[in-house]
């Protein structure tokens, strides 16, 4: 009789089952529902974890009795200090600081089986309004009394408070050193034993948050003198005054620049619609720049935005254009060269000037507004070709120069700038593009008058179809700072503004380095990149030098002509002028005439290529010297006509005291004084003895009883010579 194998199987032992299962997982044809269920690990958590929290997390362990787990993150048994520890029991502490990554994976670990584990992908985020990192910039070496300033920058919050400490103790001490609320540090009396120190900044919206740099102390270096304080203050504001060489002589050089880092905006103000003063408001405004120039704190920073303001020329004169413009120059003039692409792209003045303002996405076939795509490669980044590192053009076999970018290229430009109109009187955005003039706010984005097409920039940079009116201007200043070309371009300018109309090609490319990486990894650090230009060896070469030497052998062969607006400001500075009516808002109103016959007026540009061009070569001479595009047969007597009128204060709103108990009339008494204290304020104590002598003979040929007209004759000798209007 045959045996019925299921009644068998159901009747049989549960031995019998055991062993009939067993040959069965042994039989590869066998049916797999009836075999063992496999081990796994599934783990159950949140997929976010907010930087400096916790979150539990569990793990369920299926195909076995034993549910014990162990936890890693990143494949760190329990984690680690930069990616986020976790306990026996499944609880994630995230790190306060946001790791390479911001995404971890945590782990499971059966304890049945090692092999079996399983995981979670988790994000890290930073919360609402806390820090992320903190950068630290300055100086990575210190010499004994002299102070060093030292800036954070804090990402991820618009709070940039930090809390300072100097080798982890708030505000340093004695022996290492002390730092104030603002970052500036005070050098120990002597240099320690550890002449290393670390300066931390530690943010105070989030104090797990803090970021550090290594400086080391060196010895007192030698004393500053007035040559070399004054040739400082040439290069690094509105001119040398009397008072600012004595404390550039006692405090030094680099904390003298520090100093000038932590002064807040001098604020142009909004002009009233109308002015008894000022025929047109745009006329109050540059009176404004004169006031801010001649007499305002912060004299590096107005210097740099006077720069920026000849790169990114935007001259709108219209009533109320201008303050806006003028104070994001300046706001942005310590930041870093991108934020300052940005702002000066959206501001409304450049909106309107080079046409990006309202220029929407072209019908098919067409090609958008190409004013300000072409002019930002062109003049306020790049250049037209290529360059190397150290400022000198690239070219090909035919000695022509490479060509930095392609008409399909600025085209491309321009539709990534498409759908940017006025803001709101509120600064919101409105729903189409207006002609509702609004100088007072960044522009803003309509997305429905943006070009949405792709885009291939520099590089092979693609910006993908379907994007914003933000992340296609994002992407394509991005684009733009990245290339090599940036770094040269621009610092070459910033020196030809601050200390030489023709840098040797090694200047431009140490400075470039810099621009390129600040030391601490950041591009762009317009702090790091003024300090590089200002204390390189080339800008200070001659403050060592005698008056002779500096004459007849400059320590290097570079300088600059004063253009009529630095030159101005700096008489009104160098001879201590006050207002004649300390009421008046407007006291420069009047020298707008004088200053339009020298060719220069503030913000009054013809054209988008500034009053002169940075590559203008004096003719015959072979030398890049800039300002010298305006100097000419036609410009020089003008110059020499508000020398006359600024000595005599002759032109309303401003007095010149060179009265013979004045400043300058207390030396007039004796001419060889009167002519080394000229010397010192106007001419860095470098005057060349045949000029010192002639000056003396000119002083004394006037009757020591009329000192004031030794005065000023004396001063007007000075500074309408050839030796004063060129910055040595």
């Amino acid at each position: 009789m045959h045996l019925n194998p299921r009644r068998t199987l159901v009747a049989g032992s549960v031995s019998g089952v055991l062993l009939l299962l067993a040959a069965c997982a042994s039989n590869s044809g066998s049916n797999p529902s009836a075999s063992a269920t496999p081990l796994t690990v599934t783990v159950a958590g949140s997929s976010t974890v907010a930087l400096g929290s916790t979150s539990q997390y569990a793990a369920k362990v299926t195909g076995s009795s034993n549910q014990a787990v162990t936890w890693n993150v990143n494949q760190a048994a329990g984690g680690t200090a930069q990616s986020g520890t976790i306990s026996a029991t499944g609880l994630y502490t995230a790190p306060a600081a946001m790791p390479s990554s911001a995404t971890i994976v945590i782990a499971a670990v059966s304890a049945a089986d090692s092999s079996i584990s399983g995981v979670i992908s988790v994000s890290l985020q930073a919360p609402v309004g806390a820090a992320t990192s903190v950068t630290v910039t300055g100086p990575g070496t210190v010499n004994i009394g002299t102070p060093a300033q030292y800036s954070a920058a804090v990402a991820g919050t618009q709070n940039q408070s930090v809390t300072w400490a100097i080798n982890g103790v708030a505000g340093g001490n004695a022996a290492s050193g002390t730092i104030s609320a603002t970052g500036l540090y005070t050098p120990p009396s002597s240099v320690p034993s550890n002449s290393s120190i670390v300066v931390t900044a530690t943010s105070v919206a989030t104090p797990a948050i803090s970021g550090t740099l290594d400086a080391t102390i060196l010895p007192q270096s030698p004393p500053v003198t007035a040559t070399a304080a004054a040739r400082f203050l040439d290069q690094t504001s509105f001119g040398p005054t009397a008072a600012g060489i004595a404390q550039v002589e006692q405090i030094g050089l680099q904390a003298a620049l520090a100093e000038q880092f932590t002064q807040p905006t001098t604020k142009y103000s909004q002009p009233p619609a109308s002015d008894s003063e000022c025929s047109n408001n745009f006329h109050c405004t540059m009176s404004d720049f004169l006031k801010v120039s001649a007499w305002g704190h912060d004299q590096l920073r107005q210097r740099v935005a006077m720069a920026l303001s000849e790169i990114w020329v935007a001259p709108m004169q219209e009533p109320g254009a201008m303050p806006f413009y003028l104070n994001t120059l300046a706001n942005d003039a310590f930041t870093n060269y991108r934020t300052i692409m940005q702002d000066a792209a959206l501001a409304p003045q450049m909106g309107v000037y080079l046409n990006m303002l309202n220029s929407a996405a072209p019908p098919p076939g067409q090609i958008a507004n190409e004013n300000f795509g072409r002019e930002m490669m062109q003049l306020f980044s790049l250049g037209p070709g290529l360059l190397n590192a150290d400022g000198t053009l690239q070219t090909d076999s035919n000695g022509d120069p490479t060509p930095t970018y392609t008409e399909l290229q600025v085209e491309a430009f321009a539709r990534a700038y498409t759908g940017w109109t006025f803001a709101n009187s509120d600064g919101s955005t409105p729903p189409d593009l207006i002609w509702t003039y609004n100088y007072n706010h960044l522009m803003v984005p309509v997305e429905k008058a943006h070009d949405t097409t792709q885009k291939i920039l520099l590089n092979g940079t693609t910006l993908l179809a379907g994007q914003t009116a933000e992340q296609d201007l994002q992407g394509a200043l991005d684009n733009i700072f990245a290339h090599a070309n940036i770094g040269p371009f621009i610092c070459k300018q910033l020196i030809q503004h601050l200390v030489s109309g023709n840098p040797s090609p090694g200047y431009v490319e140490r400075v470039s380095a810099v621009f390129a990486n600040n030391g601490g990894g950041v591009r762009g650090d317009m702090k790091a990149v003024l300090t590089a230009i200002i204390m390189d060896q080339e800008a200070r070469a001659g403050d060592t030098q005698t008056a002779d030497q500096a004459d007849a052998s400059p320590a290097i062969d570079g300088g600059h002509l004063r253009e009529p607006l630095l030159w101005t400001a700096n008489l009104v500075r160098g001879l201590g002028a006050t207002q004649t009516n300390p009421s008046d808002p407007y006291p420069f109103v009047n020298f707008m005439d004088d200053l339009s016959n020298l060719g220069e007026a503030p913000f009054s540009q013809t054209s988008v290529f500034n009053y002169f061009p940075p590559q203008y070569v004096i003719p015959e001479a072979d030398i890049n010297s800039p300002e010298f595009g305006l100097e000419n047969t036609g410009s020089i007597i003008p110059r020499l006509s508000l020398a006359d009128h600024i000595i005599h204060s002759s032109t309303p709103g401003i007095t010149v005291d060179l009265s013979a108990t004045s400043a300058i009339g207390k030396n007039a008494a004796d001419p060889a004084q009167l002519a080394d204290y000229l010397g010192m304020l106007f001419m860095h104590s470098q005057m060349p003895s045949d000029m010192r002598s002639d000056l003396i003979t000119a002083i004394s040929a006037i009757p020591a009883t009329d000192l004031q007209s030794r005065a000023q004759v004396a001063v007007f000798l000075v500074v309408t010579s050839s030796q004063y209007k060129i910055i040595h």
